[in-house]
């Protein structure tokens, strides 16, 4: 999900707390010190207060309109967004078990090597075209890695919980509940309450496995999808045809998509919540990059 476009009050903000660079001074808030100078001038003369005032509200303005200030605050949250991806990766990475880690390389290492076998097709440079194609892969991969995560605390979280101990324990407890007496309404009260809870933890129980059952299913199918290109890429001698295969790959991501949107909950109480823009997971060659 890319950053939310900045509205005419964030660029306010922004030109009001911007610091531009001065060699040997580092970044010097210039309309703020013209505000603290007019402002004391003004005890000697109070013109110099309608002065200062008019001066920065001329100054907000200009650069809340001025097109080159709206991309500059573009780029700056679309880098504070990839900062926050590479660091959720980071923190990703270290939580999952080895093997886990090593699927996720492995993965990687093949879109890499997808990616030398293009470069070697198109000697004359990388388009722009190309470039989103790097960035399907990215986001590819950032699914998978988030895919990993789930898969793994639910396993954690989940797999300690016996559900056939906790079935006949349901069971157990509905033929007690209808052999207590009408007379005893605390506990046939106490007993169906608790009865209750354990339906609910099997229900939880139902929805975590089968939660899990898609996350494995879904997590093997990139890995043939990506193994069925790396494979494709070997013997191909066509960039077009290639180009193809690699855009085909984006279909995944929809479909991967509409499921982490419907299960947003689930993920969201894991702590796998969608960090926002994905970061680059895979290298760009060092091309000369060429038009369409």
């Amino acid at each position: 999900m890319p950053p939310r476009d900045p509205t005419f009050w964030d660029l306010v903000r922004e030109a009001f707390d911007r610091k531009p660079y001065v060699k040997r001074l580092g970044g010097v808030p210039w309309n703020k010190i013209a505000l603290v100078a007019t402002g004391i001038l003004g005890f000697g003369n109070p013109g110099f207060w309608l002065l200062g005032i008019a001066g920065e509200l001329a100054y907000l303005y200009l650069s809340a309109t001025n097109p080159r200030f709206r991309d500059l605050v573009r780029a700056k949250r679309l880098e504070a967004e990839r900062g926050t991806a590479d660091q959720q990766i980071d923190r990703w990475l270290a939580e999952l078990s080895d093997p886990a880690r090593e699927r996720f390389q492995a993965l990687r290492a093949n879109c890499q090597q997808v990616q030398r076998v293009y470069q070697t097709l198109r000697p004359g440079g990388l388009s722009v075209i190309d470039e989103q194609r790097w960035k399907g892969l990215d986001q590819l991969l950032w699914l998978f890695l988030r895919l990993q995560v789930s898969l793994e605390l639910l396993e954690r979280q989940m797999g300690g919980v016996d559900s056939r101990a906790l079935e006949r324990e349901v069971a157990a407890l509905g033929e007690e509940l209808a052999r207590i007496p009408d007379t005893s309404e605390a506990l046939k009260r106490s007993r169906q309450s608790l009865l209750e809870l354990k339906e609910k933890r099997l229900e939880n129980l139902a929805r975590a496995n089968e939660a899990r059952q898609v996350l494995a299913s879904e997590l093997q199918r990139i890995e043939q999808q990506v193994e069925l290109l790396r494979e494709e890429a070997a013997i191909s001698r066509n960039a077009e045809s290639l180009s193809m295969k690699i855009d085909s790959v984006a279909g995944i991501l929809s479909e991967n998509d509409s499921w982490m949107r419907q299960h947003e909950e689930i993920l969201s109480d894991l702590g796998v919540e969608d960090a926002g823009t994905p970061p680059r997971l895979l290298e760009r060659p060092e091309a000369k990059v060429s038009a369409p």
